[in-house]
């Protein structure tokens, strides 16, 4: 297949961070790091220590050998994994208090991942961690922010960032409570949402500059958007700093090869996808043809049955006039 060449324009080529290859080089970074979640969650972090493990995206089933995959892709998806990141970071307050919490950053390619951002933070809401309180180690339950990066729009706004912030409230007077319990953050989080597809270059704010790097436009390849031209201009030291990581994930062979194999795999994942619906869909026509066969049979069966009512009723009536015949014959 030719590929398809986007509209030139000025700039350095940088690798897509929205390949989870790309996305963990960034996060390696502990500046970066901490400057992305500081940005979004908009409160200072004073530490940040990343969490990180691989999950497999793809689990082999009996059901799959009819696909008819070759070797070689079954192996690449065997070795496909997602990263999922998270971080245990130390947040100044406004009130100059200390707290530790969890942050948990998921990418999403499409809306169907909702149902694993949920296994994720059921797994979360059980992490504990170590706090050392009057000389002694307690375990104590994670407060949790989640960022949400978004692959896909949501119909609902065309917002490049939404944050989901808890306020208390008296369930009597209804007015705002100004201060923290423990015992609520533990079972509620704040999370914020990042639609990369809307991110449009402006350079105006903070984190606007930051997720610059994420824009979804100016692809060297559309097929593939595995790089791509970064044209603005930024005076942010960080945000420099994640061009500079991006570049290099682009430019190095070895980094290229992880994210093409990544690539790779997801173009066989989303091909069994669409076989999945072309079996669902020939299937759902097939019963749709047998519930039509069956709807006839029952038109016909009730013509049948209402036919042998009526023979029926006939019958009895001229049971009934013969009798009557009958009866006249035999006075």
């Amino acid at each position: 297949m030719a590929k398809k060449k986007s509209v030139e324009v000025q700039g350095i080529e940088i690798a897509n961070p929205l390949y989870d290859a790309v996305f963990k080089c960034l996060m390696d970074n502990n500046r970066v790091a901490s400057y992305f979640v500081e940005t979004l969650i908009e409160e200072k972090v004073e530490d940040i220590t990343l969490l990180t493990s691989e999950l497999p995206t793809f689990k082999w089933s009996k059901k799959y050998e009819k696909l008819n995959l070759t070797p070689d892709e079954l192996e690449r998806l065997k070795k496909l994994t997602v990263n999922r990141l998270d971080f245990v970071a130390t947040i100044k307050t406004d009130s100059d208090e200390y707290k530790k919490v969890l942050i948990e950053i998921q990418k999403a390619r499409n809306n169907t991942d909702v149902w694993r951002f949920r296994d994720y933070l059921a797994e979360h809401y059980k992490r504990r961690d170590y706090n050392k309180k009057k000389s002694s180690t307690q375990k104590e339950p994670l407060p949790i922010i989640t960022i949400y990066l978004l692959g896909f729009n949501l119909q609902e706004t065309d917002e490049v960032v939404i944050n989901v912030k808890r306020c208390l409230f008296s369930g009597v007077t209804k007015k705002e409570l100004k201060l923290r319990i423990p015992f609520a953050d533990y079972l509620t989080h704040d999370s914020h949402i990042v639609q990369l597809g809307r991110i449009t270059g402006k350079m105006q704010t903070r984190v606007e500059k930051v997720l610059s790097v994420f824009e979804q436009r100016y692809f060297i390849d559309d097929e593939t958007k595995i790089s791509k031209k970064y044209p603005h201009k930024t005076d942010d030291k960080i945000v420099n700093l994640m061009l500079e990581i991006l570049e290099h994930a682009c430019s190095d062979s070895e980094q290229r090869k992880k994210i093409e194999t990544e690539w790779l795999s997801y173009e066989i994942l989303n091909s069994m996808v669409l076989d999945s619906k072309k079996t669902i869909a020939a299937k759902n026509r097939e019963i749709a043809k047998k519930n039509k066969k069956i709807a006839k049979l029952s038109d016909n069966v009730e013509v049948l049955t209402k036919d042998n009512a009526a023979k029926d009723k006939r019958i009895a009536e001229l049971e009934r006039q013969l009798k009557q015949q009958k009866a006249k014959d035999t006075s």
